[in-house]
């Protein structure tokens, strides 16, 4: 038996992953209705990709060590964020994890999350895909929520007689954009992995 044990320690070995990698991606942008405030939501992942035997015979499937949504809460007027929060990827959608706002109800910010239970590899597709929701309040934490007869607003853009306004999802965060036909603006930037507000008078988009 001495054989097959060291043949498959070495087939273990050969299973590796890579160094772990940090990504953020802006999922969606919701402005509150009047104008005043902006929701955005990042996804975050913390993962390492597949090598050696672990890779074949597709890539393999990496493995993912932190997912987690981020939620930010900015005043347009003034450039600061007033709210935010961090939700770790429930059990339930550990697979395909992928976090979405929904809108605003008055001052209170909704979103869901959706994916599958499982394990990494599994398939998540059609009615195998939960969906939970949640809501984070002004000056609150995040808590589960049902919308019921609930109907959040979502808009990137305001347009109405003597005002304009739109927001847009950008490589490097978030851009604004206050008079329509003239170039959208940073308004929010990457900085290591979180996002941060960029000063109004701050240097136009690149």
């Amino acid at each position: 038996m001495k054989y097959p044990l060291l043949l498959i320690t070495a087939v273990l070995a050969a299973c590796t992953y890579g160094p772990a990698e940090d990504h953020v991606t802006v999922q969606s942008l919701a402005l509150k209705p009047d104008g005043s405030r902006l929701a955005v939501i990042v996804k975050y992942e913390r993962s390492q990709v597949a090598t050696g035997l672990a890779a074949f015979p597709d890539g393999g499937v990496p493995r993912v060590l932190v997912q987690r949504a981020d939620l930010y809460v900015i005043d347009l007027p003034s450039r600061a964020l007033v709210d935010s929060g961090q939700l770790l990827a429930p059990p339930a959608h550990r697979i395909s994890f992928s976090p979405w706002l929904l809108g605003w109800v008055g001052d209170t910010v909704y979103f869901q999350v959706t994916g599958c239970p499982g394990s990494p590899g599994d398939e998540c597709y059609g009615a195998l895909i939960k969906t939970s929701v949640f809501r984070l309040p002004p000056r609150g934490n995040i808590t589960t929520a049902s919308l019921g007869s609930l109907a959040p607003e979502l808009t990137s853009s305001i347009t109405r007689p003597g005002y304009y306004l739109s927001v847009a999802k950008e490589p490097y965060g978030v851009s604004i954009a206050e008079a329509r036909g003239t170039a959208r603006r940073p308004l929010m930037r990457f900085v290591g992995l979180r996002l941060e507000v960029v000063p109004a008078e701050g240097p136009g988009a690149p």
